[in-house]
């Protein structure tokens, strides 16, 4: 496994700068094609958002609920000894 001896910074990467707005597209779209895909990339990054906070409420759910179970499985057997040794005294 290849280990980085110096961090790479910013300054070590020559990266595009876009000083000017974008025109038309390089690659010859259409407007019409160009709706096209942003329709498609919208859609689909939505149905990915709604994807992944689905599977993180399902996540967070499970760990409440173990989190609930476990807590249940510590306190309720004390309170329930509490209420009945409370409840059960020997009358005098």
């Amino acid at each position: 496994v290849p280990v980085l001896e110096k961090p790479v910074t910013a300054d070590d990467i020559e990266l595009p700068i876009l000083t000017d707005p974008a025109g038309e597209s390089a690659i010859g779209l259409t407007d019409k094609q160009l709706a096209v895909i942003q329709a498609e990339l919208t859609s689909l990054t939505r149905e990915l958002t709604d994807a992944l906070l689905d599977s993180a409420m399902r996540d967070m759910e499970a760990a409440l609920f173990e989190t609930v179970s476990n807590r249940l499985r510590d306190e309720l057997p004390t309170l329930i000894e509490r209420v009945l040794r409370d409840n059960l005294k020997p009358v005098d």
